[in-house]
């Protein structure tokens, strides 16, 4: 599959100096996401039409209350609700008329499943699973393709666990047999070399804590625990 290219973000997420540069443009790209759904685009009727047959995530529905639009959230949540109890009337009815018996455990189970069956799919996750895959290729397409690139990759703080699998998944796209080995084996480097750096700086963070190193610097670790866990877990993940 092919995918436009987002060399500049990319760059930039590189050069932010984070702890992972996919993670950093995935927390712009999710911002971007919520921003738009409770922006001018609620008024649109196509938009409408997806949310209401979609909806979004857990995490995305709280993100969307976050972001403190109340007419906005109002609006979408209003006809999301009037779509859901017309979705779910149908298993409503046939509870409501059920006898004990072997059809019992059938309107349970319809119940279940259409519950569950409303709950499945995110309007901002597709959104960022889209994002991602550019994000992921063009990074790919830039180790190959870019002298320049590939040096600065690999003397920075390179990507989180998750998405450092997102990229060897992506390597097929563009990378032959010997590129994908090439780039797997930098990968691996680099990972192991900052959760190396990760794991002295989280212990001199611990080691701050004891009086006999009260006055000594922080060397820059004070949130090392936050980068650890971010490192291992990424940010701004798709869900769904």
């Amino acid at each position: 599959m092919k995918y436009e290219l987002q060399t500049i973000p990319v760059w930039d997420g590189l050069r932010s100096g984070c702890e992972c540069l996919l993670c950093e443009l995935m927390k712009k790209a999710e911002t971007h996401a919520v921003s738009y759904f409770l922006g001018s685009s609620v008024m649109h009727p196509e938009t409408r039409v997806e949310v209401n047959a979609k909806g979004f995530c857990p995490s995305h529905w709280s993100k969307l209350i976050k972001a403190n639009k109340p007419q906005a959230l109002g609006l979408i949540s209003h006809t999301y609700l009037e779509a859901t109890i017309q979705k779910l009337e149908q298993s409503f009815r046939q509870l409501e008329q059920a006898k004990v018996g072997r059809k019992t455990a059938h309107a349970i189970d319809g119940m279940v499943k259409a519950v569950e069956t409303r709950e499945a799919g995110c309007l901002i996750c597709e959104q960022m699973e889209n994002t991602l895959a550019r994000y992921a290729f063009t990074t790919v397409h830039l180790w190959q393709q870019d002298a320049e690139f590939r040096t600065e990759f690999s003397q920075s703080k390179g990507v989180c666990l998750h998405h450092m699998a997102t990229l060897l998944h992506m390597a097929p796209e563009t990378l032959d047999a010997t590129e994908r080995l090439q780039l797997a084996q930098e990968l691996v480097a680099l990972t192991r070399r900052n959760l190396a750096r990760l794991e002295r700086e989280v212990w001199w963070m611990t080691q701050k804590y004891k009086s006999e190193h009260q006055d000594a610097p922080w060397n820059g670790c004070e949130d090392a625990h936050k980068r650890v866990v971010r490192k291992l877990t990424g940010e701004s993940r798709i869900l769904t």
